[in-house]
């Protein structure tokens, strides 16, 4: 097993619900490097990319979509072509005849789901289903819910069909009445409708009735 290898801040241009291609280019050289290795998670350095604080900075500035539409787009297939900074060396080849399995924690559950499709996000496929076998969602919100923060969660929802064996996990041992305000608060925020998150349960972020809304996939709910 390997984590794509990068540290917390690579996420900041990503934020207020903007274009999510800065993750998707880890996530393609992590996977093809690995199958590359023939699964030798030794050969995969912790810094496989070259991406500095400049990068990062830039990106921020023109990352598209998001609350402030940045690019004048929130909709992911409106999204200007905006390539993110940084240098992600590929391998040379990647044998045709071996795959891996995906699995995404979080918001990292849905933006597996967009690196597995062939329609274009931000200007570009990623076409994961070539290296992917299956793809597990660990507390991932599926649920279409309101605002630019869920515009990817409603693009990768609009895949016609289901594009590898998944399983949807989420965990229900958290009761939105009575764990607090964020645990309320999270709730609420993944509601489809807008509800209050008081009458729901799930993992302590992400309500479980989100969860296992992955279309066509396995479900598992942990108490």
């Amino acid at each position: 097993t390997v984590t794509v290898p990068m540290p917390n801040w690579h996420w900041l241009p990503c934020l207020g619900g903007r274009s999510v291609r800065p993750l998707l280019e880890r996530i393609d050289c992590t996977v093809k490097h690995l199958i590359a290795a023939d699964g030798d998670v030794a050969q995969i350095s912790p810094s496989l990319f070259e991406y500095s604080l400049k990068d990062a900075w830039e990106d921020f500035q023109t990352n598209p979509g998001g609350v402030m539409k940045v690019g004048g787009a929130s909709d992911v297939d409106s999204y200007p072509i905006i390539n993110p900074r940084g240098k992600f060396s590929l391998p040379e080849s990647v044998p045709s005849d071996t795959k891996v399995a995906l699995i995404g924690h979080s918001a990292g559950g849905w933006i597996a789901r967009a690196y597995l499709s062939d329609r274009e996000y931000g200007g570009k496929s990623y076409n994961g289903n070539k290296f992917i076998h299956s793809l597990v969602t660990l507390g991932t919100p599926n649920l279409n819910a309101p605002g630019p923060a869920f515009d990817g969660i409603r693009w990768v929802n609009r895949e016609s069909s289901l594009l590898v064996p998944s399983l949807a996990v989420g965990g229900s041992g958290f009761d939105g009445g009575s764990w607090g305000d964020l645990t309320k608060g999270s709730y609420t925020f993944c509601s489809a409708d807008g509800s209050e998150g008081t009458n729901s349960t799930g993992d302590g972020v992400t309500p479980i009735q989100s969860s296992l809304a992955f279309p066509g996939a396995e479900t598992l709910e942990l108490p």
